[in-house]
């Protein structure tokens, strides 16, 4: 009767112990993960004809702001597939941003601001130039980044509108360096006013590339503003999906991504030539009001697309890169919150292209693709829901 009676005891603790653990997680406000779905909520149709890159949406006045493709010219469109402005900032004349650009925003309800070559402009919304200032730093030059990553954000703090921009290439150590990866500050908070800007969310002690003990690659910081001042932030081959307030530069949080999405790469040493084979890496990050996207793609290595360039003038066309693609590349989209990891999702949209924006509201702009020319462009509300159990 003693051992019944000493089994039934440990059973009951048991019982107790496991939901005591599981109230403490809940408690410490850890997410349960679970399985997330796109789907599509709505849709703006738009007459015309050349291909669009999204570049902004103000959540106020529900404005698309767009680029064409073809031609550089600037448009802005309302919910309704309204054209309401147009011009091209690309001409030479006293709106003259330069040739190309590396982003553009809206800056309150009545402004834009635009990321040109070596000056930032700020235009209302017909495209007239109303002052322009130079970076807040001098550069060795401009990158144009893969994978189309955010490199301008307006946000609002305490009703005063603000800009975060990511500068490619500022002076200061060469890379590849454990100084460059130690102290290189590409993230500026800028005063529109002032027309001077500082530094923000430099990486980390803890980030993987401060730990490398050789060199893989840039790691340029890609961004998404989803709400207020707070931003995410990740770079290609970190481990850690980052949290910061951009008033203060204050790091919130640092989340591990789970193990089987980190990135994989072979590391090279500092003095090696060459670029490092990357297997998987972290590409972007999206964001709406509830949930923050990371883009974890896998690539091909740098030594099979060497080798093809090399045998082919025009390398992605050949048979041998497509079963390269086949081989090697996947992706997937990992759900977070500024608390940690919450799931995969599954895109179940249909065809869209690779444009993707993010908002402050429950939605991402996407652009549906189509297989045969049209007259017209759709963009599509996505949402991020969670799938039915």
């Amino acid at each position: 009767m003693k051992n019944k009676h000493t089994l039934i005891i440990f059973i009951v603790l048991a019982i107790l112990l496991a939901g005591s653990c599981s109230t403490t997680k809940e408690e410490m406000g850890v997410p349960q993960t679970r399985n997330y779905k796109a789907i599509v909520a709505d849709s703006v149709v738009f007459e015309w004809l050349s291909e669009l890159d999204l570049l902004d949406y103000n959540e106020e006045t529900e404005e698309l702001l767009l680029l064409d493709k073809t031609s550089n010219e600037v448009l802005i469109i309302n919910e309704e597939g309204e054209l309401l402005s147009q011009f091209n900032p690309h001409i030479e004349g006293p709106n003259y941003v330069g040739d190309y650009d590396f982003g553009w925003t809206f800056y309150g309800n009545d402004y834009l601001i635009c990321y040109g070559t070596y000056y930032f402009h700020l235009l209302d919304k017909e495209g007239k130039r109303v002052k322009r200032f130079p970076y807040p730093v001098e550069t060795n030059g401009l990158w144009m980044l893969d994978y189309n990553p955010r490199m301008l954000f307006d946000y609002e703090y305490q009703g005063v509108d603000k800009f975060v921009a990511f500068i490619t290439a500022p002076q200061g150590p060469s890379y590849p360096s454990l100084n460059y990866y130690d102290s290189i500050e590409m993230v500026y908070a800028i005063d529109v006013q002032s027309e001077s800007g500082y530094s923000i969310m430099s990486k980390p002690e803890s980030s993987t590339y401060r730990n490398l003990k050789g060199y893989v690659d840039h790691g340029w910081p890609y961004m998404t503003n989803y709400f207020g001042s707070k931003f995410a932030q990740i770079h290609s081959i970190d481990s850690m999906l980052y949290i910061w307030n951009a008033e203060g530069d204050e790091l919130l949080n640092s989340i591990v991504i789970p193990k089987e999405f980190q990135p994989d790469y072979e590391v090279k040493s500092y003095g090696d030539s060459g670029k490092p084979d990357r297997f998987r890496i972290n590409s972007n990050v999206y964001s709406t009001k509830d949930y923050i996207l990371l883009h974890s793609l896998k690539i091909i290595p740098e030594s099979i697309k060497s080798e093809l360039r090399n045998k082919y003038p025009r390398y992605w066309e050949s048979e041998e890169y497509r079963e390269a693609v086949q081989k090697y590349m996947d992706a997937n989209y990992l759900v977070f919150n500024e608390k940690g990891f919450l799931g995969e999702l599954k895109y179940e949209t249909g065809p869209t292209g690779v444009n993707r924006l993010s908002t402050k509201k429950d939605f991402i702009w996407k652009d549906r693709r189509y297989e045969d020319e049209r007259d017209y462009r759709t963009f599509l509300k996505v949402k991020i829901v969670p799938v039915e159990e």
